[in-house]
């Protein structure tokens, strides 16, 4: 883009600025700059691409100058996605915080200067986990603000306006938190060979491995080799743990299929995913219990199937079902089936505090799980995490009675060619 355009667009979308937080001309120019560029996306091929250990300098700087390049750039373009939204919605506190943690985030990392050795690199990894951890509560943060706002934008522009913000989200996600666990697991690799190194001289008389034992299942954040069985479990146990904080009562649960399958996946989403379905079972389980006088909960039952490169999660409950006017509803931005049954609306803090512990707010903020009933943002956000990486997400009612829910998910091995980010 030419700087006559960017002067354009400055002017263009000055009126929508003002709302945010004040910015010099030069930091808007700058800011401009980077949104111009076009984005370089990254294959899940290159992504594994250092699967083989021991990692080596060449390849944590080969990362990270990938990184360094990319980050501002698509932080930039999120920055430049505020300022056209109508001026009322600018206004709302909750979504101008989220505009200006982004904004930091970009002044914070397009900074750097072009990382040649180690340390700088350690510099900038350092840098980029920070901005990571203060970026953790965009998403609560912003649904509170929708939720405020949703009567000044038209729903399809709001829809249109969070799906890529959290894909954007997912993207910046996944490529800065791949780099930091490769560039800890550089270090670690290391330390562990200088350690054996330094046994080896105490110890002359015999042959030495100095070969590095760590998990070769993980390359960065993506686990090659994940058991979906034994996440359901785990997540069930939290999801259950954080029902019976709420309610003092959770129905009881089991996994059954094929419990020993293996997919190549981010742990991290697969448990946000699996835990926000959880929720929902496990609540629509208890509030039908109290509605219908039953004396138990029955069980949920998680049954994992192997299909031809992904894995089948169907999660059935005895929860009473959804209705067809609900059933259109429900995977709509801040929709929730706590108004749709009459409840007060939720906000950010009424909704993350009742009866919840510590752990279950801090929860919530990681993306992992979080209150038993939020801000409507759990059944589209799960369903677009699962349609990230080629998967997808269906529910099927029965009224009365229950619900399927029925989660696909590919191996992100299996779609090295086709699947960018």
């Amino acid at each position: 883009m030419s700087n006559t355009s960017i002067k354009a667009g400055l002017l263009a979308a000055s009126y929508r600025r003002r709302r945010f937080s004040a910015k010099s001309h030069y930091d808007e120019t700058v800011v401009y700059k980077y949104a111009s560029q076009k984005i370089r996306p990254v294959s899940i091929g290159q992504l594994l691409k250092y699967r083989r250990l021991p990692l080596s300098k060449d390849n944590i700087l080969d990362s990270i100058a990938y990184t360094q390049e990319e980050l501002p750039i698509r932080l930039a373009k999120r920055v430049i996605s505020f300022h056209k939204q109508p001026f009322i919605v600018g206004t709302n506190p909750h979504i101008a915080r989220v505009y200006s943690q982004y904004y930091e985030a970009f002044d914070r990392l397009h900074a750097f200067a072009p990382i040649k050795d180690l340390d700088a690199e350690w510099e900038f990894t350092q840098a980029l986990e920070r901005q990571t951890r203060l970026l953790i509560d965009v998403i609560p943060t912003i649904a509170q603000g929708f939720l405020e706002c949703k009567q000044y934008m038209q729903r399809e522009e709001r829809t249109a306006f969070i799906n890529e913000l959290i894909r954007s989200r997912i993207g910046l996600r996944v490529i800065g938190e791949q780099h930091v666990a490769l560039s800890y697991q550089f270090r670690e690799e290391q330390k562990k060979i200088e350690q054996r190194g330094q046994g080896i001289k105490a110890q002359s008389n015999g042959p030495a491995d100095v070969s590095v034992t760590e998990d070769a299942s993980w390359v960065g954040t993506i686990h090659t080799k994940l058991l979906p069985a034994r996440m359901m479990e785990q997540c069930g146990q939290m999801v259950q743990g954080m029902c019976e904080l709420h309610y003092g009562t959770a129905p009881g649960y089991y996994v059954d299929g094929d419990i020993n399958e293996t997919i190549s996946y981010i742990p991290s989403h697969f448990e946000y995913i699996t835990c926000e379905l959880l929720k929902n079972a496990f609540r629509a389980t208890v509030d039908f219990s109290n509605k219908s006088s039953r004396s138990s909960h029955p069980p949920i039952q998680i049954t994992i199937t192997k299909g031809d490169g992904y894995v089948g999660v169907r999660i059935r409950d005895q929860g009473g079902g959804i209705s067809k006017e609900n059933m259109r509803n429900v995977f709509e931005y801040s929709w929730s089936s706590m108004q749709a049954d009459g409840a007060d609306e939720p906000t950010a803090s009424t909704s993350s505090m009742a009866g919840m512990s510590m752990q279950s707010n801090m929860a919530l903020q990681q993306g992992i799980g979080g209150p038993i009933a939020g801000l409507g943002f759990g059944l589209p956000m799960a369903r677009l995490y699962a349609s990230y990486f080629g998967g997808s997400l269906d529910i099927v009612p029965m009224e009365g009675y229950g619900c399927d829910v029925f989660l696909k998910l590919r191996s992100i091995e299996g779609s090295v060619e086709e699947k960018q980010i």
